[in-house]
């Protein structure tokens, strides 16, 4: 799998809250990490999910190093547009009077998509980035995306503030950071957990992504599957043996209450996937297991980087 995503320089990471997204692209970040590759994790201000994760004091805007071959950022729209305004400006002695001016303030707060232009406008800069060998200095960019019922319109961001800047440095900023956002350096991932709702939401959003044609949306990964690990044969077998329970007086009523719930779900739960499956076709789907871990989220991340370098060879 990480071979397949590695085709690309920057993978945005996006779901319905709660399905473990932030998570996912930690674990991302620890297998390319460990794999060889130098990736850097990104979140927007003022999300620090990440930060929490890996518990971080990163300072806002600046890259940090989390451990060997993998660094993060915390990117605010301020900052960027305030980097955005010296770079326009190039002296540093005007730029500072332009940002300290009512102005300014009145420009930044009001103009329509400018802060979030610049946001996004940061993976470009951040993607042409070089080392002293002349490689590039992250590979891939892993962008800890808004969830799905925002990420459509942030991905469109560029192309709106085009619509509405007709000439001048905001729609060249905006046409620039349009090319790589429609670019095949940039792919989706959409991770979802198996439960009916979240699927749905996948599959939305795969339309419209569908019909964007980029960024390419690359793989769905259905996150906490209990059902994973339990084959059709295995689900007979525990239906079976729940009958001889049954027959057994000697056990208690709330043991034989769990096991009906937990062939029941994962009976749901193999339902919801297959459904998935055929609505999606050619498109990959991962299933990564509910991780056994009671410890704190970064141990979990980490383990979820075991089990996704351990596929690094399979199709997704």
């Amino acid at each position: 799998m990480l071979e397949k995503l590695s085709s690309n320089r920057i993978i945005f990471v996006t779901g319905k809250g709660g399905v473990g997204k932030s998570i996912l692209s930690a674990s991302l970040g620890i297998a390319f990490g460990r794999a060889g590759h130098r990736p850097l994790l990104v979140e927007f201000f003022p999300d620090k999910r990440l930060e929490h994760i890996f518990n971080l004091k990163a300072e806002t805007y600046k890259e940090t190093e989390i451990q060997k071959n993998l660094t993060y950022i915390n990117i605010s729209p301020s900052d960027a547009l305030a980097e955005y305004i010296k770079r326009q400006l190039i002296l540093d002695v005007i730029s500072k009077f332009v940002l300290n001016t009512k102005f300014y303030r009145h420009f930044s707060s009001t103009a329509p998509g400018l802060k979030e232009l610049v946001a996004v406008g940061k993976l470009y800069d951040l993607e042409k980035k070089r080392d002293d060998e002349g490689n590039h200095l992250y590979d891939p960019i892993i962008v800890d995306a808004p969830q799905l019922g925002k990420f459509v319109s942030f991905v469109k961001t560029p192309q709106s503030v085009m619509n509405m800047f007709r000439i001048g440095p905001v729609k060249k900023e905006a046409e620039k950071v349009n090319r790589l956002i429609l670019s095949d350096k940039c792919s989706v991932i959409i991770v979802s957990t198996p439960d009916e709702m979240a699927i749905t939401e996948a599959l939305e959003a795969k339309e419209e992504l569908s019909a964007m044609t980029h960024p390419a949306l690359k793989t769905i990964i259905i996150n906490i599957a209990v059902s994973s690990k339990i084959g059709i044969t295995d689900t007979r077998y525990y239906d079976q043996r729940l009958n001889k329970i049954l027959d057994n007086q000697t056990i208690s009523t709330g043991i034989i209450e769990v096991i009906e719930k937990f062939l029941t779900y994962v009976k749901m739960e193999k339902k919801a996937v297959k459904e998935l499956n055929d609505r999606v076709k050619n498109l990959p789907v991962l299933m990564l297991p509910l991780i056994e871990v009671d410890e704190d989220e970064l141990s979990i991340a980490e383990s979820l980087s075991a089990h996704l370098k351990s596929i690094t060879n399979e199709a997704p």
